[in-house]
Order: structure tokens, then sequence, then C-alpha cells
């Protein structure tokens, strides 16, 4: 059978068999801009780090997890939210030959698999879900489970829609989802446990303090839709409610941008801190001396006392105005009347404040604030914001510097839900896949980041840069062309061609090699 081959490296060749008319078809071969950071993660090692250590339940599989992470990444930078549409995703001659795969592009049934697949892909869709499905089938469900503690989920209206495992045959939901909730735990754990901790490590931030900041954001899902499986519903706080999961992550900073080291996933009605202090136990990235920055919502003295204890990792956290240890704070800084210009806020007074732990009883380790003082509008009065550190040897206007990263983590979520990643786009209910999804979300977004943080990255972005595109990655195209013929050709050099070849001369195609411009008839990267 013929196959439609890429020809490559040899452009003088291919253009003399043009004007010959040797040729019986001609088609294009495209690159994406996005691939560069598939190559990336090929050629740095750390996609086949991420594959050897996934837990896949299979011995010998004609598709290999390589192969399977690579579509779904490609899959994530497309913008594709159907993991059925995943092996579509793989077109580019450079990937596939970094995969180790003969470059050419399949007929419709053929594909990886010995068995091919329906239409013109290279994997079938369903080779993840039937991973997962085995994955499974081999959990003991006698295995204790870390699951942080939370209460029922509201009871809502939902429609009476069975899923497609329901309608395929009777299932026992409490075991389905306790089998789905096993899985999705050690995809967790691998993506804590060996993706986030390579991530730093490529990064190479060296043996000083990190800086990490943590967070959650809300997965929402539609309300009526009661078939996802381990979702919750809550009650926001305009009445509403919202059907989903929670997502937390914990962000490491790089020089100019930001890693997701850690992340952790449960129903929508967990609270913050049990969620995250799963992985404040037992997250690797977390080395002694490290600074963690956190919301008002992770507020405990014990998680503070914990972390400063046992792991050796300072905080910056802000009180609450209702703690007496916030009262106390604002009264010494009054009291002393040492105020300083705030470092990056005009109109705005900071204040150094020691000792101001004693009040707060569940924290036992001591604390220093800074006070920082404001003309609140709505108040139409001065107003505080105290943050408190663990760290004694932080003055006020380094934890105000410091704790003006943490907005980074919200631009992330934002861009992950807004920008082209499609965090939300879940195009299945089974928990499994789920979290499988939400994870390649993650590494891809972080991928791209740790990308535009090396020298690899053409144009590195700041910390909290937007994605490429508000509405998904931009795009490039490199010209490259694939001939049908009976007889054995020598390979073509794909940048020295048009996209549309069938639109230019030889001799037009010719110029193009020596041109540093672009093509008048068609265009030409």
């Amino acid at each position: 059978m013929e196959t439609i081959k890429l020809w490559a490296r040899n452009g003088e060749t291919v253009r003399r068999a043009i004007e010959l008319g040797e040729l019986v078809h001609l088609d294009t071969a495209s690159e994406e801009l996005t691939d560069e950071f598939l190559l990336f993660a090929i050629q740095s090692g750390l996609r086949s780090k991420w594959a050897g250590a996934f837990p896949d339940p299979r011995c010998d599989p004609e598709i290999s997890m390589e192969v399977i992470l690579a579509s779904h990444l490609a899959a994530r930078f497309a913008g594709l939210y159907s993991m059925r549409k995943s092996g579509y995703v793989l077109r580019s001659a450079s990937v596939l030959g970094a995969l180790g795969y003969s470059i050419e592009v399949l007929e419709p049934e053929q594909g990886l698999s010995l068995r091919g697949t329906s239409d013109d892909k290279l994997i079938s869709g369903d080779v993840l879900r039937k991973l997962l499905v085995k994955l499974e089938n081999h959990v003991d469900l006698n295995d204790p489970l870390r699951l942080p503690p939370f209460e029922p989920s509201l009871s809502v209206k939902v429609r009476k829609r069975a899923s497609r495992r329901a309608v395929k045959g009777a299932i026992d939901t409490a075991e389905a989802e306790a089998r789905a909730q096993r899985v999705g735990a050690k995809v967790v754990d691998w993506y804590n446990d060996h993706v986030g901790p390579s991530l730093l490590q490529y990064a190479r931030v060296g043996t000083g303090r990190r800086i990490h900041i943590v967070d959650t954001t809300h997965v929402a899902v539609p309300l009526e839709t009661g078939t996802y499986e381990c979702s919750g519903v809550v009650r926001n706080d305009d009445g509403s409610r919202s059907r989903g999961y929670k997502l937390a992550t914990l962000r490491t900073l790089l020089d100019h941008a930001g890693l997701i080291t850690q992340v952790g996933l449960c129903p929508i009605q967990v609270h913050d801190l049990p969620l995250c202090r799963l992985f404040f136990e037992t997250a690797p990235v977390l080395r002694k001396g490290d600074l963690l920055l956190e919301d008002r919502g992770f507020v405990d003295g014990k998680t503070v006392t914990f972390l400063k204890q046992q792991r050796h990792v300072d905080v910056i956290v802000p009180l609450k105005a209702k703690m007496l240890s916030y009262t106390e704070a604002v009264q010494l800084a009054e009291l002393q009347d040492a105020w300083q210009p705030h470092p990056s806020r005009d109109h705005q007074q900071i204040a150094f404040v020691q000792g101001v732990e004693h009040l707060w009883e569940e924290c036992e380790v001591p604390l220093n604030a800074c006070v920082i003082r404001y003309w609140s509008r709505k108040k139409n009065a001065l107003d505080h914001i105290v943050l408190v550190t663990t760290d004694q040897r932080l003055n006020g206007p380094w934890i105000v510097r410091h704790y003006e990263e943490r907005p980074e983590i919200e631009q992330d979520y934002e861009q992950m839900k807004s920008g082209g990643w499609q965090l939300e786009k879940l195009s299945s209910t089974r928990y499994s896949e789920i979290v499988f999804y939400i994870a390649t979300v993650v590494l891809s977004y972080s991928l791209y980041h740790l990308f535009a943080n090396t020298q690899a990255g053409v144009s590195p972005q700041k910390s909290g840069a937007e994605s490429p595109c508000p509405r998904g990655l931009s795009r490039g195209r490199k010209a490259g062309i694939m001939a049908r013929n009976t007889r054995n050709v020598y390979p073509l050099e794909p940048a020295a061609l048009c996209s549309k070849t069938l639109t230019c001369t030889a001799s037009q195609m010719h110029r193009h090699t020596n041109s540093s411009g672009g093509c008048s008839t068609c265009w030409k990267t």
C-alpha cells in the first residue's frame, strides 16, 4: 500500500521532480508553533520521565504512555478539550520523529495500533479511557484513601439522565466512585511526586530560598447534571449554588515565570485548608528555608506551627480583622508611630511590629507583623491590613514585597479558565478522566512557562504573563511538501518551500530559499 511520506533536507531534488512532472500528488505538512513546547519536553527528557512514572497497568502495550501523554499535551496546547479528539493532534513530522515513529501521513483505518483506527488519526481517543478503566479495575478498595474532611454536598434538583455507563448496564455507583477516587489519587500523586519536582529540577532554581504561592479555585460544571462523579454542590456568597470540584495548586516562582508544582482536587464544598494541608505535609518541593505565601482563607495557627516546626518553611499570611492578633498589631503600630512609605504604592504607609503571636492561642511560633495603613473609600476612613510572618529576618518592606507576588496565582487560574487552556471544559463525567484532563491542563500550562523561562524560549515572559493568545495559543506554520510517488525520491527541506505550493512556480519556490522576505503569491515562513 502506498503511503504519503515526508521529504526533508533535499529541496533541489524535489524542485527538479516538480519541474519534470514526476510527482503524482502534492500536499502540505504543517508545523505548529506549539510543537516547540512538545519538542522541548521530548528533547529535555521530561516527557520520558513523566511517562515512565505514570501508573500504567498495561503490560507491553501497543500505544506507549509516551505517545498518549504527548497526544494529550498537544491537544491542550491546541485548545482541544475533547478526550476523543486527542488522536488527531499529532501531525507534526518533527514531533513524530522525536517520538521515534516513521514520519508519514496515515491512511484512514491505520494508526499506531495493529487494529487501526476508524478514521484518519494517529491513535484512538478511547486508548486513555480503556487505560483508566483498567486501572480502576486494578485498584484495591481496601487500601486507605487520604481525603480531606468535608461536609455533605447540598441537594439540588438534577436532570433525570443516566450516565453513559449506566445506560450500557447497571452499575454500583458507590463502588464506581470509590474506584475512581483511588485512580484520581494515583494521578494526583503522579503529578506531585514526579511531574512537579522534575519541572522544578529542570528549571535549576538553585539551592537558595524558593518562594511558593498556594491557592484554590473552583472548576464548575452544570449544576443540574448530577452524573459528574465525585462532584459536590456548594452555596455561593450571593445565595446561588454551584456544582463542581475544587482545584488546589502550589505555584513555585522562577526568575521570569512560575511553575505549578503541586495539585490537589476534591469536591467543591471542601474547605481550602484541609485540601492544601495534604500536600503541605508531603510536598517534596517544600524544603527547609522556603517561603510560602498564603491567602487569608488559610489562616490557621496549627498549620503555621506545623510548617515552621516540622517542615521548616516560613509563612506570610494576612490576619482576619476579627482576630486578637490583628487588633494587637494595629494598636502597637499606632502606639509606636514609626510609619514608613509603602515600597510600591503611593498614599499608603507601613509599620513593622514584633511579637504578635501571644494572642493567637493555636500559633506556637514567633510572629512578626507588617501593618499597612490606607484610606478605605468604602468605609470613608483609615483601614489596615496586617501581614504576619514566621521569618524573623524579614523587615516590613520585604514582607510587603514578597506578598505582592501572591496575585500571580490568581492570574494562572484566569488564564487556564478564560484563555486557550479550557480548564473548565470537561468532556467526560468520569472522575478518573476528569483528574487526568485537569492534570494535563496544569502540566501543559507549566511546560509553557518553563519553556519561556529557559534559553529555549524565544522571548521569555514575565511572571504572570498572558498566554500567547488570550483565546488560544498562537500558531504559525512552517511549510513542507509530502508527495505520493511509486519511486524513491530523496527528502525535501520544508523551510525552503511555500505552504501553498500549487500557487507558486518552481522558479518562485527556488527564490524562496535565498529570500528572507515573504512570498507575494503565498504565505511562506
